[in-house]
């Protein structure tokens, strides 16, 4: 704190909080959980009025979620009248542990939370999705082993309706897009599950039991990729963010990595799954908690890879909405 005239919440936000609580008898949220949504609440609360960059008064914006909402309710109402002296519950304690499964939970309610509150960005089905980033991956040649590609820009632009053609840049090509049933549009994206086990479930529905995605570990693997690639190229409506990430919480195995580097240089905590000896990781910055990129990083040797490798790295430097492709945001 430095001094600066504080508010607190207005009588509208806490009637708004207090219609959000759940009615007797729904099941009480743990005190790690809690804990998160009490802090975030008052962060905002305590928030000095003469911030640089922000706004002097905000508005708070809850989930629609009623768990959500309840426990923003709760956490604020305990920060008023005193928490208690209720010991730690396991789940809390586990989120304490560095790099725990614990601690990803708690990282990723928290950028849910970031995501939630961000501005919709709409598209619509005549216009494009622009994506710049710096990218850089392995290739392999047969059985050979993999070799990592020099790092290189690229742009692409995604139609938003079929029978439109997109375009991508990257290393001095220029290629169009036909665009496939793989790519999803603004649309699509808007209309998928946004409470976090049913687009999760959603996602394991369309993994193979058999052959290479036969085991647990194989098929929790494949669904963290599968919710990395919503998060790589495009454009999510803030509902559908917010439980990319919870979902990804609900998966066995993801930690938390403390320091990793994207592809632009840019240092930021990072969760991750560790499969086939890889780690892949999704970065996020450590203020905004905004996605910066991937990246692949081997934890053990490999038929093909030596621990220590790099196998991917990416950073999204630009997002935008445009009305064509090859034209760039904010230029006619």
């Amino acid at each position: 704190m430095n001094g600066s005239p504080q508010r607190g919440p207005e009588p509208d936000e806490l009637a708004e909080l207090v219609r959000l609580l759940p009615p007797p008898g729904d099941p009480e949220l743990s005190d790690g959980r809690h804990h998160l949504l009490k802090e975030h609440l008052m962060l905002q609360i305590e928030e000095p009025a003469t911030a640089p960059h922000r706004p002097k008064r905000r508005r708070l914006v809850l989930l629609a979620a009623p768990l959500a909402a309840a426990a923003v309710a709760a956490g604020l109402f305990a920060g008023l009248h005193g928490s208690g002296d209720t010991p730690p519950s396991p789940a809390a304690k586990s989120a304490a542990k560095p790099g725990g499964e614990g601690s990803a939970t708690v990282l990723l309610d928290r950028i849910s939370l970031a995501a939630a509150h961000q501005p919709a960005l709409p598209v619509r089905e005549n216009q494009f999705v622009y994506i710049k980033s710096k990218v850089a991956w392995t290739t392999q040649k047969g059985n050979g082993p993999q070799v990592p590609q020099p790092l290189r820009e690229r742009e692409i632009w995604q139609p938003q309706s079929p029978g439109k053609r997109g375009l991508l840049r990257e290393a001095g090509w220029k290629i169009e897009l036909v665009g496939s049933k793989d790519d999803l549009t603004y649309r699509e994206l808007a209309a998928m599950p946004t409470e976090p086990g049913a687009l999760l479930a959603g996602v394991y529905a369309k993994i193979p039991k058999s052959g290479k995605t036969a085991t647990s570990a194989a098929r929790n693997a494949e669904a963290f990729r599968e919710l990395g690639r919503l998060l790589s190229e495009g454009i999510l409506p803030p509902k559908l963010a917010a439980a990319i990430y919870r979902a990804a919480a609900k998966i066995p195995g993801v930690r938390v990595v403390p320091d990793s580097v994207d592809a632009a240089g840019r240092h930021g905590v990072a969760v991750a799954l560790v499969a086939y000896g890889e780690r892949s990781e999704w970065i996020f910055d450590k203020k905004t908690l905004n996605y910066l990129g991937e990246r692949g990083y081997m934890v053990e040797d490999t038929k093909h890879a030596k621990k220590g490798m790099i196998t991917a790295t990416t950073a999204v430097l630009q997002r935008g909405v445009v009305n064509k492709a090859g034209e760039l945001p904010g230029k006619p």
